[in-house]
């Protein structure tokens, strides 16, 4: 079966930080500019945590190894791993400070806590890769990109507009809603846009089921940003709906693309050929 192999950068809302992680700067940090896309999320106080779920077999979690850097521990469905050790004399950029593979097929919760003290109290969060078992052995995943102004993408409400910044989405074009509906005919799907400080929760609801609820609140500005993932969707209709949800006014969702994938069922097209063929 097609094995599908994820990223999301440290700023996406499906990466869920506690209050005592905080961005990496340029003020706080000289070397921000070494981690993924110039960007990274650290803690520096103990037991502050992080967790991620997905739905897969594998999971990589990527940050730095430094000398003020120190343990953690991993917890992945109740199951610890750790302590591990963050520390390294020579500054280590975009490197795995854990990973666990050979996990059932399924949704799986992952939860770094910060175990370490003293001068070596950091740990930094860059960005994930996991990867994910979709559909059986003989099928092939075709990958589609929706961009916002496809028709696919039906507005729920008049208030949509063109954002100020529109010229750094992708291709040029994006919008500020505050409801969004995606219909698309795939197992697969990932949502992006932005994230930043004129941006706020939002919640994402999959084939009318369980709401889930997002922030995209961040500190700068933040383009092509993974804002929600599903995948072994099985075949048939689906239809996503994203919902601004803003705490205070002036708050708005910025859409700007969608990635879909589905399955080429050869298995399925063979047969149906063995078949005609006797006739």
């Amino acid at each position: 079966m097609p094995l599908v192999t994820n990223l999301i950068d440290d700023k996406s809302p499906l990466i869920r930080y506690d209050s005592t992680w905080l961005p990496a700067t340029s003020a706080n940090d000289q070397s921000e500019d070494r981690y993924y896309h110039g960007t990274a999320t650290t803690n520096r106080v103990m037991n502050g945590q992080v967790t991620f779920t997905f739905n897969g077999t594998a999971i990589w979690w990527y940050g730095s190894k430094r000398d003020n850097h120190g343990t953690f521990s991993v917890e992945i469905d109740d199951v610890t791993y750790g302590p591990y050790s963050g520390y390294s004399a020579v500054d280590q950029f975009i490197v795995p400070i854990f990973n666990v593979s050979g996990l059932n097929q399924g949704t799986h919760q992952v939860t770094l806590t910060n175990t370490g003290s003293g001068t070596t109290i950091y740990v930094a969060s860059d960005f994930i890769v996991w990867q994910s078992n979709v559909g059986n052995d003989d099928d092939q995943l075709i990958t589609e990109t929706i961009d916002d102004p496809d028709p696919r993408f039906q507005y729920q409400d008049p208030l949509w507009t063109s954002p100020s910044d529109v010229n750094v989405y992708s291709n040029g074009t994006g919008q500020r809603t505050n409801q969004r509906n995606l219909d698309f005919h795939r197992e697969m799907v990932t949502l992006f846009g932005k994230t930043g400080a004129s941006n706020g929760p939002y919640t994402v609801q999959l084939d009318g089921g369980q709401t889930n609820v997002y922030n995209a609140t961040a500190n700068l500005s933040y383009y092509e940003i993974t804002l929600f993932h599903a995948d072994n969707l099985g075949p048939g209709q689906h239809q996503l709906t994203i919902t601004n949800t803003p705490s205070i006014n002036g708050q708005g969702l910025g859409i700007d693309y969608a990635v879909v994938s589905n399955l080429n069922l050869l298995r399925w097209m063979t047969a149906l050929l063995l078949l005609q063929s006797q006739f």
